[in-house]
């Protein structure tokens, strides 16, 4: 009796194999097209969350992002104004709230 259940689940694993889905998840290929799909979805869904226009994103993080776009755009301004080609290295200057707020 064991010998003719182990006949019907090779044959199947076989079928299974040659067709469909069920070949993708026994192929080692089709195990890592699942998991990169299955990450891909993850990432995407976060993404969609608290990615840039995300629903649960915090507006404060777009405010700092702003802010510092025009700050580099203002340096950028003044290095031409000054007529330097050299690189602007970050801005120690600025002074730091604990909260992480740029004052």
């Amino acid at each position: 009796m064991f010998d003719v259940t182990m006949a019907h689940a090779a044959t199947a694993a076989t079928v299974a194999t040659d067709a469909g889905l069920g070949g993708l998840v026994l192929e080692k290929a089709g195990q890592y097209v699942l998991i990169i799909a299955f990450f891909g979805s993850i990432i995407w869904f976060l993404r969609f969350l608290y990615g840039p226009k995300g629903i649960f994103r915090d507006p404060a993080w777009d405010r700092w992002n702003d802010e510092a776009r025009r700050d580099d755009a203002r340096r950028e301004a003044e290095l031409a104004a000054r007529g330097d080609s050299a690189e602007a290295g970050p801005d120690v200057s600025a002074p730091v709230s604990p909260e992480g707020e740029r004052r």
